[in-house]
């Protein structure tokens, strides 16, 4: 029996790491509530995430992302799925670190613009005037730093099952400090 969350499990990465696919996986494995901060943005702004950043730009997009992460607070604990460039902002990152323990889904560039390039439409381009395997190169290089700055725990999820990687980040939490255990 899993014992009620006492602190959220954040997951951070880069677009197409994994983390809304691997977020519903865990929270099914630890039956816990599941919160996806781009899900939530496109409810309270009553547009997707595409749409609002073509209608109003990345900066808008932006403060409503960091409005739903301050919002977690009032919600019960649970995994939370955040979008990949949450991490960009400081209050963001420092709201990260307070919600509880942070998983950074590192996945090899290779991997992400496999996975990006066929499923590019629903997501909206940070870098248009350059090819897309470029974007998520130089995105994920220049991000990288930020992730691990805001994560307790670095995962490679490259070569891994969603069952293999649920697997090794609940080891981390039995294994970690006690306010991160998960029994």
């Amino acid at each position: 029996m899993i014992a009620p969350l006492s602190r959220f499990i954040i997951l951070v990465g880069p677009r197409g790491s994994g983390k809304t696919t691997l977020g519903h996986a865990l929270a099914r494995a630890i039956d816990s509530p599941v919160y996806d901060t781009d899900r939530m943005v496109e409810e309270r702004a009553g547009e997707s995430v595409a749409r609002l950043w073509e209608r109003a730009g990345e900066e808008a997009f932006r403060a409503w992302e960091s409005r739903v992460l301050e919002g977690l607070k009032d919600l019960p604990p649970g995994v939370v799925s955040t979008g990949g460039g949450i991490i960009l902002d400081p209050g963001n990152r420092k709201i990260l670190a307070e919600l509880g323990p942070v998983f950074y889904l590192r996945v090899p560039i290779e991997q992400l613009v496999a996975r990006l390039s066929h499923a590019y439409e629903k997501r909206p381009r940070l870098k248009a005037q350059i090819p897309l395997a470029e974007e998520i190169r130089q995105v994920s290089q220049e991000r990288d730093p930020l992730y691990r700055l805001v994560a307790t725990h670095v995962v490679e999820t490259g070569g891994t099952s969603i069952a293999g990687t649920v697997e090794e980040i609940l080891r981390r939490l039995r294994t970690a400090a006690p306010e991160e255990n998960v029994h």
